[in-house]
């Protein structure tokens, strides 16, 4: 139990502290020393622990406050002695001199502080860990889309691009067979529309077709003759193809299709309703139109 002589050096300490508006948060916050040994320190309560750690908070907490650290601990062990003051003094003075025991004592103290006080709570603890988890979880992911865009820049763009619809194949087949075209029903179309073809610059060192469908229709394209689309192209659908030295283009009804080659639009494709057929060179343009197939022609088809 604290006596007489120790709680009036208590007091003493606690209003010089007060009188310079200082708070213990202040003073913990300054010194890293646990409010609760301060406090105990205000309370004569000395025996929290031992004498080195009470002798080095008092020295901190008289140094904080602007008091004569020495002359406070020369006062705290003649409290803790019993023995009268000397030199009774009505003011502490503070004073920035250390001697190489209270700077020893200082470190001492120091080494206190990290050890017990200021130790990381559980809570401080898990937050790092979820920190580094997060970070963990955003470098996977940005790696990941950084794959991903790496994969479609080396791999997608290296075959033609071609874009269509499904379809129903029992379709399909049934527009081939109508619209197919052999050698010999060419040259009778080309003998039937004679002189019907325009020239138009273009370059020859990269041969592009892009055809647009309007409406659903059918559609027959061959590069460098090589047959690579026929088919049934659904409304508001665009089909790409490239070639080296030419292409051909039928069309069940001219008026549903925009043609564009080497980037510049082919005019005049067709009527509505007639079946066209184009062919593109670097040097010109030759369209030939496919005349119709009569009921008659169509039931005699049939029967063969």
């Amino acid at each position: 139990m604290a006596t007489e002589a120790l709680k009036k050096f208590a007091d003493e300490l606690k209003t010089a502290r007060e009188v310079k508006e200082i708070s213990l948060s202040q003073v913990s916050a300054k010194t890293k020393i646990d409010p609760k040994f301060l406090q105990a320190i205000e309370d004569a309560n000395f025996d929290v622990l031992p004498e080195i750690y009470i002798r080095a908070f008092i020295k901190e907490f008289a140094s904080t406050i602007d008091l004569n650290s020495k002359e406070i601990l020369q006062k705290f062990d003649i409290a803790r002695s019993g023995k009268p003051e000397e030199k009774p003094q009505t003011q502490l003075e503070p004073t920035s001199k250390e001697d190489p025991v209270e700077l020893q004592e200082a470190q001492e103290t120091k080494k206190f502080d990290s050890a017990e006080v200021l130790q990381p709570t559980a809570l401080e603890q898990e937050k790092t860990a979820k920190s580094l988890k997060l970070n963990y979880i955003i470098g996977g992911s940005i790696l990941f889309v950084a794959l991903i865009v790496v994969y479609f820049a080396l791999f997608q763009n290296s075959s033609p691009e071609i874009i269509q619809e499904k379809f129903d194949q029992g379709t399909s087949t049934e527009n081939t067979q109508r619209f197919e075209m052999d050698k010999s029903s060419q040259t009778q179309t080309a003998s039937q529309t004679s002189d019907v073809f325009e020239k138009q610059t273009v370059s020859s060192d990269s041969l592009r077709l892009s055809v647009f469908a309007t409406a659903r229709v059918w559609v027959k394209v061959t590069t460098d003759g090589k047959t690579v689309h026929q088919n049934i192209v659904q409304a508001n659908t665009r089909l790409n193809f490239s070639s080296t030295k030419s292409f051909s283009i039928s069309v069940g009804n001219a008026s549903l299709v925009k043609i564009f080659f080497n980037n510049k639009e082919i005019e005049n494709i067709g009527k509505p309703g007639e079946i066209r057929n184009l062919f593109i060179t670097p040097d010109n343009i030759r369209y030939y139109t496919i005349a119709p197939q009569s009921k008659n022609e169509k039931k005699s088809s049939t029967k063969n």
